[in-house]
């Protein structure tokens, strides 16, 4: 994770290096609203999310944000049963398949403009909301003690990891599917980037922390997390939304049409 982490900030560090002092002679939008889809990579596992900014001046904007993820237990590990004739992978004592959905709102405060072509724009942004996560339960097909007939059953503590012989498709147990409440926070820095200033290239790195009002039960231990801090990594793409009059607004021309 960490490795990927760095790999991202090195190539983004040398697009940048190769992309300034070029003279950009586009119209600049002032007043942006913006719609745009992220792809995060988390510590705690991955996510896809929605994002709407509203302009309240050339420099602050509203955002209002919907987001799912996977989320994984820290001590999740896969392993192969050598004894099933798929090479069946899974992560042992796993109980429950889980993800999150979130909804929230905050600021966003772009601290440096770009001007030049290919140059970049930095905003920090703060917001938070409600989250409900989703606890599906997993079945494993499993031996019994002879090894003679199987059964399809959650998993049992302390059941002999090479008993586990399959696992049921994904669907199954979505009926039983319990649901945990929390709030979060989250902020960070995002570095927008690209060739025109109507379409959106962004970066985004920063922190959240969830907190559920129990404990997620994922694995069979006595550990499960309910407050979760997680770093996470978005690439963010999409478009602005400034509407026909923008161009007359921010150029100090235009007239409301009269009803």
């Amino acid at each position: 994770m960490k490795q990927f982490f760095l790999v991202i900030l090195f190539t983004f560090k040398i697009y940048l290096s190769f992309s300034q002092g070029e003279i950009d002679t586009e119209h600049k939008i002032l007043f942006r609203n913006e719609k745009s889809y992220g792809i995060s990579l988390n510590t705690n596992g991955f996510g896809l999310g929605y994002r709407f900014a509203k302009h309240i001046n050339i420099h602050k904007k509203n955002i209002y944000e919907g987001d799912f993820s996977i989320i994984k237990h820290e001590k999740e590990y896969k392993r192969t049963n050598p004894y099933s004739p798929n090479l069946f992978r899974f992560v042992y004592g796993k109980k429950n398949s889980v993800f999150g959905i979130r909804f929230g709102a905050g600021m966003q405060h772009e601290l440096y403009r770009k001007f030049d072509r290919n140059s970049i724009s930095i905003r920090w942004f703060y917001l938070g909301g409600i989250t409900a996560a989703f606890l599906k339960p997993i079945y494993y097909q499993i031996y019994n003690d002879t090894f003679k007939t199987l059964t399809w059953q959650k998993f049992v503590h302390n059941t002999p990891w090479w008993y586990i012989y399959d696992k049921e498709p994904y669907l199954n147990g979505v009926s039983e599917m319990s649901i945990v409440p929390g709030i979060y926070a989250k902020t960070g820095f995002s570095f927008e980037f690209g060739k025109t200033d109507k379409r959106l290239n962004i970066i985004e790195a920063g922190i959240s922390f969830d907190a559920y009002i129990k404990e997620l039960d994922i694995l069979d231990t006595e550990k499960n997390p309910q407050f979760i801090p997680v770093l996470f990594l978005t690439y963010r793409f999409g478009k602005v939304e400034s509407g026909y009059y923008l161009k007359e607004q921010d150029e100090g021309t235009y007239k409301k049409k009269k009803k």
